[in-house]
């Protein structure tokens, strides 16, 4: 019997987790409703101005109310104080932040001390009989709660930010600054998601750009050594190398990539590596020659030295536009890995760029793109927040970040590997755990953040049902673990048999259209800006 079989009835269960939480919240200043309603569109929550019965939970922007427990009975609350000022960036003094070890403490902060940008005119709480702190900083508490009648009244110190109708949601809630936001967010999903927050599992790897197989060295980089040394510290790294390079391979330096996948790892870097080549006006036909030239340079490296290449795109300087990114599925590319300043520097006329920062990772034009952050200075903040938003923790550099030893490596891989199970492995394994997995009675719910997945199904799942991704009406094409092989439509459930353990999914993606791309000569300004480049950088390990 088939372990998989459509089942074109949606099951009650997986209706009801399409349900949205209803919050009230009084009036607030337009720059502050921006945030909700960038938050309405990130979460399963509508903010409504009126009581009404079916509400699960209020936010009380006033700082006259001492005790939130004066509100509704059984409805759990978050009480803040009006900002004091009309600024839209008021002003933030940078100071140690200390969470207590509290089950109503969000992971990963619980029990740990973090330095904050925090609102200078923000006043401390007075601790309440009844209230349990959560957080503080050297003026005194800044986040409580208190429980009673079934609900959690939660009590912070900072007002909800402002952003201006054309702002951003990374201006109030970024690795830099994001304390205040912090309690506001918790508190939503805490309604949203009762029990427990669906989020991926946790997963990490470090990038450094430029590299190409050469020599056993590139520039700082001694690939035998990172590969030691990542295997003592547990962690992985992947080298974004650059199609262009890629006509040669030194074969010493192959046979280190192939005796410790464990550890190393290819991905893709633009292609002749020219400056904003991704970014460009280009006509599509353009984008797709350019897109298909770099998958052909890669497969002939693949054929030559048995190496495996991620799928993933790191753009050169990361500029890429949503005309490039569009093109990159049907140009054979899983994902894109960008950070977000990146994408909204180089898209800025874009309204989906007001919301980044906050998702697994983001669907822009059916294409999943990968956060990532820089691996050098204080990255403690940037790993937390990562965590707490269930994205893939990606740091990446250049050899010149190597520049103090591999050193610079072990404090973030110690401080990601304590907060749990941690997956490191390449960009490829890293962009197919990019999802959701949620247990509905006895079907199993995929919010897809890739293209393609691959999971262990729970025990005693009989149905799997796939929501569409960002409004795009999908095929997926699924595979169990004993062979079978079917097409279904996003929103549609399928019926799984007993025998279904380990599933694969996979979006259906046409090629994307255009002529054959035949096999053409490197530009000559980049065969020579990419010469005086790797010289320049093989040149810095003898300084």
């Amino acid at each position: 019997m088939s372990a998989l079989t459509l089942d074109f009835i949606s099951s009650p269960e997986a209706e009801a987790c399409r349900q949205r939480s209803r919050i009230v919240i009084r009036s607030l200043p337009p720059a502050q409703n921006h945030v909700l309603r960038l938050l309405e569109g990130l979460l399963p929550v509508d903010f409504i101005a009126a009581n009404q019965e079916d509400c699960l939970g209020e936010i009380i922007p006033d700082d006259k109310l001492e005790n939130p427990r004066n509100g509704i009975p059984g409805r759990s609350t978050l009480q803040l104080p009006k900002l004091k000022t009309a600024s839209t960036h008021p002003d933030l003094s940078a100071g140690e932040v200390r969470f207590e070890d509290d089950p109503a403490v969000p992971f990963p902060f619980r029990g740990r001390q973090i330095v904050a940008n925090v609102p200078v005119h923000a006043e401390p709480l007075r601790l309440q009989k009844g209230e349990r702190l959560l957080a503080s900083n050297s003026a005194g508490p800044v986040w409580t709660v208190s429980l009673a009648q079934g609900a959690r009244y939660f009590r912070s110190a900072f007002g909800l930010p402002e952003i201006g109708a054309g702002g951003n949601l990374r201006d109030a809630f970024s690795p830099e600054n994001f304390l205040a936001m912090l309690p506001v967010i918790h508190f939503l999903r805490e309604l949203a998601f009762p029990g427990r927050l669906p989020l991926p599992p946790l997963r990490a790897c470090f990038i450094f750009d430029d590299p190409n197989l050469h020599r056993p060295t590139y520039g700082l980089v001694d690939f035998k050594e990172i590969a030691a040394r990542a295997l003592r510290e547990h962690y992985h790294v992947s080298f974004a190398t650059i199609p262009l390079d890629c006509w040669y391979a030194h074969g010493p330096t192959t046979r280190i990539f192939r005796e410790n996948t464990r550890t190393l790892s290819l991905l893709v870097h633009g292609n002749d590596h020219l400056y904003h080549e991704l970014a460009g006006d280009y006509p599509r036909e353009v984008r797709i020659d350019l897109l298909r030239q770099a998958l052909q340079r890669i497969q002939r490296f693949e054929q030559k030295t048995g190496l495996t290449v991620s799928r993933v795109m790191v753009p050169p300087h990361g500029a890429c536009s949503e005309a490039m990114l569009e093109e990159l599925p049907g140009s054979g590319f899983e994902a894109a890995c960008i950070s977000h300043g990146s994408l909204r520097a180089h898209n800025k006329d874009k309204a989906w760029t007001q919301a980044l920062g906050f998702s697994v990772a983001e669907w822009i034009q059916g294409c999943p793109v990968i956060p990532r952050w820089g691996v050098s200075g204080n990255v403690t903040n940037t790993v937390l927040l990562a965590a707490f938003l269930g994205q893939a923790i990606i740091l990446r550099g250049h050899h010149q970040d190597l520049k103090p030893g591999l050193e610079v490596l072990d404090a973030p891989a110690r401080l990601i590997n304590s907060l749990g199970p941690v997956t490191w492995c390449d960009m490829a394994g890293i962009s197919r755990m990019n999802f959701v997995a949620e247990r509905k009675g006895n079907d199993c719910l995929i919010e897809p953040f890739a293209r393609r997945m691959e999971f262990q199904l729970p025990a005693g799942a009989t149905g799997l049902l796939i929501r569409n991704p960002g409004g795009l009406m999908s095929d997926w094409e699924i595979s169990s673990g004993v062979g079978d092989t079917i097409q279904a439509t996003g929103n549609r459930r399928v019926a799984l048999e007993e025998t279904a353990t380990r599933i694969a999914i996979k979006m259906i993606q046409p090629p994307a259209s255009g002529k054959e791309c035949l096999p053409r000569l490197p530009k000559a300004r980049a065969v020579v800006r990419r010469i005086l480049t790797e010289a320049r950088d093989r040149f810095a390990a003898f300084r």
